[in-house]
This record gives structure tokens, C-alpha cells and sequence, in this order.
């Protein structure tokens, strides 16, 4: 079943391929995805693929809602199609936008992995994914591997101790051997 492919803690029902309207050239993914603005009509990345070339020419707009702003135009490197904006300088009203890679809805179609069909962008409501619960399983498999190392540098302490004689720990030679290295930026 697609529903219960899971890698890592991506589900397939939740990714979605973003292609250009045109050529269906790929320009971007759900997994870049960190939101979308209703009034540009934007699907806003933190990247891209290489299909996506940005224009070296800086525009300024002069009407909408990008007056004031200065940008570069994004182009879908195989049919030279425009596909959105990276905005540089903004009102603060749009600095969320600031160095984010904005595909224009209107120039993207867009295919549903979970049931393998292509959708029109401006039909599509995506939402970024919640990072709190991906902290959490960052966070758990931090201390997992904190717990293993310490238990591998317990074990390395035992060997060394023994081949050596000393009965002393690998970390109180270090700390023995290195001692500026620990009182760097201390004060008396």
C-alpha cells in the first residue's frame, strides 16, 4: 500500500513533484516546500533543482504588491519559461520572502506521488511540514547516540586501562595532557 511507505518519518502521501507547466521540466519538491503566499499566489522553496536558473538581472517592482522590491526573475532552464522570483530587498510586509526561491502557482503543475497524477499548482493546497515533531526525533536519536558513544568510550577506558597498566580513563589523560585547552576563555 503507498499509504504505509514511510522512509525515515516522510510519508509518500504527503510529497509532491514540482514541475514547469510547459516542459513538466523539474523544478522543485514537497521536501523544499516552507510555505506559500495566497496573495502573490507563491509556493515559496528553500530550493530548487538545477532546472531553475536565476536571471542575473535585478528588476524593481513598480506596481502590486512587489512595489519597492528588488528581485531576480526565475527561469526554467530547458523551454526559458519564467517561473517565479527570488526576492533580494523587500518591504516589510514581504521580508519573510527575503532570499527564498517563489514559484509563481500559475507556472507550475504539480504530480502527487501517493496517486501518481499531475495536479494544476493553483488547485493544490500544500502546507509546510511541522518541524516541532522532527525536533523531537532529532532531539531522541541525539541522546541515543550520546548514550552509545558513552558507552564505546567506557569500553576503549577498560581496554586501554588494562593493555597499559595505568588505571587511568582515556578522557583524564586527555584532560591531564591538553589542560589549556579546557580553561580557554576562564578567568580567575
Amino acid at each position: 500500500m503507498m499509504d504505509e511507505v514511510v522512509v525515515g518519518s516522510l510519508n509518500v502521501k504527503d510529497c509532491v513533484i514540482m514541475q514547469c507547466k510547459i516542459c513538466h521540466t523539474v523544478l522543485g519538491d514537497s521536501l523544499q516546500f516552507c510555505g506559500s503566499s495566497s496573495t502573490l499566489n507563491l509556493l515559496i522553496c528553500l530550493r530548487v533543482t538545477e532546472n531553475v536558473e536565476l536571471d542575473p538581472t535585478t528588476l524593481i517592482g513598480c506596481e502590486g504588491p512587489l512595489s519597492e522590491c528588488l528581485y531576480k526573475s526565475l527561469y526554467c532552464s530547458y523551454c526559458r519559461a519564467n517561473v517565479g522570483i527570488v526576492p533580494f530587498s523587500t518591504t516589510d510586509l514581504l521580508s519573510h520572502l527575503r532570499g527564498l526561491y517563489c514559484l509563481d502557482k500559475q507556472a507550475l503543475d504539480c504530480y502527487m506521488l501517493q496517486s501518481k497524477s499531475e495536479v494544476e499548482a493553483t488547485a493544490l493546497n500544500l502546507y509546510p511540514q511541522c518541524l516541532t515533531q522532527h525536533i523531537g526525533e532529532l532531539k531522541r536519536q541525539l541522546v541515543v547516540a550520546h548514550c552509545r558513544l558513552m558507552a564505546a568510550v567506557k569500553k576503549l577506558d577498560e581496554l586501554v586501562g588494562e593493555e597499559s597498566g595505568l588505571g587511568i580513563s582515556i578522557l583524564e589523560l586527555q584532560h591531564r595532557c591538553e589542560p589549556e585547552r579546557y580553561y580557554v576563555g576562564c578567568k580567575d
